[in-house]
């Protein structure tokens, strides 16, 4: 065997790592891991110092604080992210509901607040309802603007919230009242005194046009249900 033989064998031999360097190795990852694991699941490096409530304005931060329910020094990664939504998500006014986790130790509630389309009467009380239908909160006086809507139950409920909601708000505003005998039969009151017949929410962008065009006329009742054969009837006094 060569000199140059025997250095390159021992140089193969060199870079081969022991069997006890291997083991040491490992050991070594594992008690890494494992310091990690403790670290992020069990011990207080990573707990919770403060919980930040984003998104009230009508809804109490506290209320939502309080359906949180979060313990501070709880390690974060611990968190209930799922509960707390379901908790927060159960107030009415609350619309959406997101949990972030900010590291190393805040956790972040954000809120969307339902937004009131209208006036419901509920069990002989008024009640805000949204464009989905969910009700929530007494109207205080700020209710004035929003329409009074009365329905012949949920199914004609909807299709009054849908026609509400296809109206811009500078057209909405208009609106004091809608009554809705079935899905097919939306009728709206405008704050002229005037009368709407809107029919179901299908089209109700080429309704809306059409009745624009229409209200010149000062008409007492407007007949868009079938926007391509519009009618009025009466004249406003």
């Amino acid at each position: 065997m060569t000199v140059l033989e025997s250095a390159e064998r021992f140089t193969e031999a060199a870079a081969r790592p022991s069997p006890w360097r291997r083991r040491l190795v490992v050991a070594a990852l594992v008690l890494l891991a494992g310091i990690a694991v403790w670290a992020i699941w069990f011990s207080s490096l990573l707990a919770v110092k403060e919980v930040r409530i984003l998104g009230t304005q009508d809804v109490p931060s506290g209320e939502v604080r309080a359906a949180a329910a979060v313990r501070v020094g709880e390690p974060l990664a611990r968190i209930d992210v799922d509960g707390i939504v379901e908790r927060v998500g159960a107030i009415p006014a609350v619309g959406s509901v997101e949990v972030r986790r900010g590291w190393p130790d805040v956790l972040v509630v954000v809120v969307s607040e339902r937004v009131p389309l209208a006036v419901v009467r509920t069990a002989g009380s008024l009640q805000y309802v949204d464009a989905t239908g969910a009700r929530f909160g007494a109207p205080s006086s700020t209710a004035a603007r929003l329409p009074f809507v009365r329905s012949g139950g949920e199914a004609s409920l909807r299709s009054a919230l849908g026609v509400l909601a296809a109206l811009p708000e500078s057209e909405r505003v208009r609106v004091v009242s809608v009554v809705a005998r079935s899905r097919d039969d939306v009728v709206l009151r405008l704050r002229s005194g005037a009368t709407v017949q809107w029919g179901s929410p299908e089209a109700s962008d080429r309704k809306l046009a059409v009745l624009l065009a229409l209200l010149p006329r000062k008409a007492a009742h407007y007949d868009v249900s079938a926007p391509d054969l519009p009618t009025t009837r009466g004249t406003l006094r």
